[in-house]
This record gives structure tokens, C-alpha cells and sequence, in this order.
């Protein structure tokens, strides 16, 4: 897994912005955002190319937010995203097309662990000493506020966002940067709980076990019949000025070759 970028190694990634007309450029579409599919955008780059004759250079450790900037700056061509982009985050007009979606999963290193009801989830993140059915202390992971599974989880569970927020209070709590940063603690830490993307569990094989909710199992076909309720959709983002090298990736990105990839790694396409 990449190690995230440095705020130096950012700086001198903005330092250089493409070469517009530069044939290579032309060639090559720079892309980065969201950890929870920098898996499957590096499995995605060789039959893109195959079809495209476009090499696609992925930039990790940007998340979502850097990647933002730097495509507004003209520094990459492409964000895969797990949001729309904010009001007033780029200096152009930018456009958001959803393409694909993944079940928002609760994992954990426990090797059996008991399922979990969404109205306790609150009690879980807000209690002291919270422990799973076997009497493993269940060690909760936080994300950051702006993180967009946070976000989604906290509008789906009444009175979780405010569980979360009384969790930050705690010194003992890990809280992680990014998508990667996150699953890595999650796997270390016994008794672990966190939020996470089905798809970049079943991509990056992680070695943590998903949580039922409510008596439901999280996989594709839950996700699919509304049975299992909380999913975490993906953008491709890119500047209304500048996307002819964007949109043949979004067409790509919709077209059976790449559906039956994105399925075999967790994700369902968005017209589905």
C-alpha cells in the first residue's frame, strides 16, 4: 500500500502542472482521490490502456480533498471520489458523474465476530469500555470529520454522528488519515472496529471480517435488494474545461469490460 504524501511531496506536486499540448500529456491522464478504490483504478489502468491507447498514471496519498485542489490547479485530469465536490472547493467549474458503488461496511480483526443492531451502534462508539459478545474489549477507529464514510454512516444511524463526535474526546481512540491508514490499524489492533468500503476490502484482501447489521450480511447481493442499507457511492470528477481525457475514462469506467472487473473487486455499477 502507498504511504500518503507528505504536505512537502504535495507542494512539489503542485509545483509542476502539466503541459498542455505536450504529447505525452496527451497520452498519459493523471488521476488520484479516494483510498477506498485506489485498488481497483490500479487493476482498471491496463485494459484502459488496451482500449483507449491512454496510459492512466495513478497518484496515491492525495486523498479526496488533495486530489480536489490539484485537479483545480491543473495538476492531474481526474479524481475518483466518495462524494460531489464541495461548494466553492475549486477555482473551476467541475463535474461529478457517478459510476459505481460499494457496500459502507463495519470490519473488524475479530476472527468470529457477533452481529451488531444499527440502533446500538450509537451506545458502542459513545461507551467507555465497549466489548463484543466473547468479552474482547472492542477497540472502536474513528476517521477524520471531513472523511466521507464518517459523513454517510453518521446521516444513516440517528444519534451516531454525535456518538462519534463524543468518541473524539478520548486520548485512547485511534483516528486515521486515510482509507489505507485505516484498514492497516484495523488490522492490527485486536477487537478492532471501523467503517470501511466493501470494495476495497475484497480489492486490497484485507484480512478483517465484516460485521452483519441488523441480521443482514454486507455483500453486493444485499446491497442490491435493499435488504443491507448503507452504501458508499463513487464519482469521477473533472473539470468542465478540460475533460476529453476524463470522459473516455468514465465511458470506460460504465462499459461491460470494466463492470465485470469492478464486480469481481466489490463494486456494483451505478445503473444497476
Amino acid at each position: 500500500m502507498r504511504a500518503p504524501l507528505s504536505n512537502l511531496s504535495l507542494a512539489v506536486l503542485l509545483a509542476f502542472p502539466l503541459l498542455a499540448g505536450n504529447e505525452a500529456a496527451a497520452q498519459t491522464l493523471r488521476v488520484a482521490g479516494s483510498g477506498g478504490f485506489l485498488a481497483a483504478i490500479h487493476q482498471i489502468a491496463a485494459p484502459f490502456k488496451a482500449a483507449t491507447g491512454i496510459e492512466l498514471e495513478v497518484i496515491g496519498g492525495l486523498g479526496t480533498a488533495g486530489a480536489m485542489r490539484a485537479l483545480s490547479d491543473g495538476v492531474i485530469d481526474a479524481v475518483f471520489a466518495a462524494r460531489e465536490p464541495k461548494e466553492g472547493e475549486a477555482k473551476v467549474k467541475l463535474v461529478a458523474r457517478a459510476f459505481t458503488r460499494t457496500p459502507m461496511v463495519f470490519v473488524t480483526s475479530q476472527a468470529k465476530p457477533n452481529g451488531l443492531r444499527s440502533s446500538d451502534l450509537p451506545e458502542i462508539f459513545s461507551a467507555q469500555n465497549p466489548k463484543w459478545e466473547d468479552g474482547t474489549p472492542l477497540r472502536i477507529i474513528l476517521r477524520t470529520r471531513v472523511d466521507a464514510d464518517t459523513v454517510l454512516v453518521g446521516w444513516a444511524v440517528p444519534g451516531l454522528a454525535e456518538a462519534i463526535e463524543h468518541a473524539r474526546l478520548r486520548t485512547d481512540v485511534p483516528v486515521a488519515a486515510t482509507d489505507q491508514d485505516n484498514v492497516n490499524i484495523a488490522q492490527r489492533l485486536r477487537g478492532s472496529l471501523t467503517i470501511a468500503g466493501y470494495g476495497q476490502i475484497v480489492a486490497e484482501k484485507c484480512d478483517l471480517r465484516m460485521v452483519p447489521i441488523d441480521g443482514v450480511a454486507p455483500n453486493l447481493e444485499t446491497m442490491r435488494n435493499g435488504t443491507y442499507r448503507f452504501a458508499k457511492p463513487f464519482y469521477l470528477v473533472f473539470a468542465a474545461d478540460r475533460s476529453a481525457g476524463a470522459e473516455q475514462l468514465l465511458q470506460f469506467l460504465r462499459s461491460a469490460e470494466a463492470s465485470k472487473i469492478l464486480l469481481e473487486l466489490g463494486y456494483v455499477p451505478v445503473a444497476e
